[in-house]
């Protein structure tokens, strides 16, 4: 059967009201706007009190007064392997950022890198399925979970940025590559038992993003004390799922100046009840659980998050639909630092003349194709862009 809005969603009663609990919902979505959406008022003290609010909800919603307290009193990260590469090392480490798990990451580390002349720090998170190996250029481990390669010489997010003199630091997804628990078939890539993981998570009043932010901190609080790394120079860069994860530590954390965001800004609340046509089969939401945070669509979308990171350095390097867009640069403004803020479309709608020519994004009618069409998304192509992050990189840390 064929979902439609018409046929569906649209309320045929005199009242407006609907006996579909599913349009009921939705038409709530439409009518209500989340609670701590940038404000208005272009007073720069009306948006700092603003930005606090939003940071003190985002900490609540993901659960992070539970999760940090688990990160103390735990073991020393150790080291595990380290081997030399043309122009820098690459060092294997295990941290425990609480008393069950033991998480690895990769440290890439510049030749040139001493505590006499240390170098920035760019933690690196990759998209949903990506090895911490792949990013890193590294042979990929030999497991069904850790093999999954999609445009190698772009996706090399680590490599890209070693390279150019930065200590990097990558890691896996949660529940993959070397998260994962091996049972996967090899072209599921994990997302099965990250499926049943999420659901754990929520009910059990936690959630994918949070877990994952947490154990980020606690090895940001590692890599701080390590004698080559400029504390001073700190960023975060991901790419697709990755970038919630550096868009909330860089939220959360001032000390991480620059931020590289490699997806397209959307409004995930809005794409939810926009998106009303498609077939029976195809209604589940299809993103994944793993992108749930409970109680965050009353609150805030990513638009939000993004422009409350002004003015930090960041680099949106796939575009989106100008009414996103433009509420991050009218954030950026209100600094003066319009300067800091560097957005790249997809190579298909870099010019002007080929974007969305729509500006509001419609309630209702979407096919999930509509809705890409409508924020410049050419999803085939959706990838790591090295030269706009390293050029932010560079401009941020001169």
């Amino acid at each position: 059967m064929r979902i439609t809005y018409e046929t569906h969603y649209r309320s045929s009663r005199k009242d407006g009201r609907h006996t579909a609990t599913m349009a009921a919902f939705l038409e709530r979505l439409r009518q209500t706007a989340p609670s701590l959406t940038v404000p208005d008022n272009e007073d720069p003290d009306t948006f700092l009190k603003w930005r606090e609010s939003l940071k003190q909800k985002v900490f609540a919603l993901l659960r992070l007064d539970v999760l940090l307290k688990e990160c103390e009193n735990q073991p020393l990260p150790k080291q595990l392997s380290t081997v030399q590469r043309d122009g820098y090392r690459v060092e294997k480490w295990e941290f425990y950022p609480d008393s069950f798990s033991a998480v690895r990451f990769l440290a890439l580390i510049p030749d040139t890198a001493s505590p006499d002349s240390p170098v920035p720090g760019v933690m690196c998170f990759p998209g949903s399925i990506f090895s911490k190996e792949f990013l890193a250029g590294e042979p990929l481990l030999d497991k069904p979970v850790c093999r999954f390669e999609k445009y190698p010489e772009r996706n090399r997010m680590a490599l890209h940025i070693v390279r150019n003199g930065m200590a990097v630091f990558a890691f896996d997804p949660l529940s993959i590559a070397e998260c994962a628990l091996d049972i996967e078939a090899p072209a599921n890539y994990g997302s099965t038992a990250r499926t049943q993981l999420c659901h754990g998570l929520i009910q059990n009043g936690f959630s994918y993003f949070g877990l994952s932010v947490a154990q980020k901190l606690c090895a940001l609080d590692f890599i701080k004390t390590l004698p080559f790394i400029d504390t001073n120079k700190l960023a975060v860069s991901g790419h697709s799922l990755g970038c919630d994860d550096a868009m909330y530590i860089a939220l959360l954390r001032d000390e991480i100046k620059a931020v590289v965001f490699n997806d397209m800004v959307c409004d995930e609340r809005h794409r939810y009840f926009s998106t009303t046509e498609y077939e029976e089969d195809k209604m589940c939401n299809h993103i994944g659980n793993w992108h749930e945070i409970p109680g965050s669509f009353q609150y805030y979308t990513r638009p939000d998050i993004l422009a409350a990171l002004a003015p930090k350095y960041l680099a949106l390097n796939e575009g989106g639909a100008q009414i996103y867009l433009d509420k991050i640069q009218k954030a950026y403004s209100l600094f003066g630092k319009e300067d800091r803020l560097l957005i790249t479309h997809y190579p298909k709608y870099q010019n002007a003349d080929t974007r969305s020519k729509q500006y509001e994004p419609p309630a209702f009618g979407l096919s999930d194709a509509a809705y890409l069409a409508f924020t410049n998304t050419d999803a085939p192509d959706h990838s790591f862009r090295a030269e706009p992050s390293v050029r932010l990189l560079n401009l941020a840390f001169k």
